[in-house]
């Protein structure tokens, strides 16, 4: 019961972290203190919401991984032939 507790404050924290930084990356806050962490924040709320391209290391990280890209061909086959194209 403990160990559930933990994780769960743990994944919570997690949550209001990454909500802090698309937050604080929205808004330009701290642009004037630290100018190379409001950027990076700013790229990462860019990225959580998807108007950002996704990073190469991520793309080339999921390449490397054949049954993910087995499976996100057949979706995208499976998405053509639903919409005929």
């Amino acid at each position: 019961m403990p160990l559930a507790l933990v994780v769960m404050v743990v994944i919570l924290a997690l949550a209001i972290g990454i909500v802090a930084v698309v937050a604080m990356g929205m808004q330009g806050a701290g642009k004037e203190r630290v100018p190379e962490l409001a950027s990076v924040m700013a790229e990462t709320a860019r990225h959580l919401n998807g108007d950002a391209e996704p990073p190469k290391g991520l793309v080339d990280f999921f390449d490397e991984i054949p049954e993910i890209r087995r499976s996100a061909s057949s979706a995208s086959s499976a998405s053509e032939k639903v919409s005929g194209h």
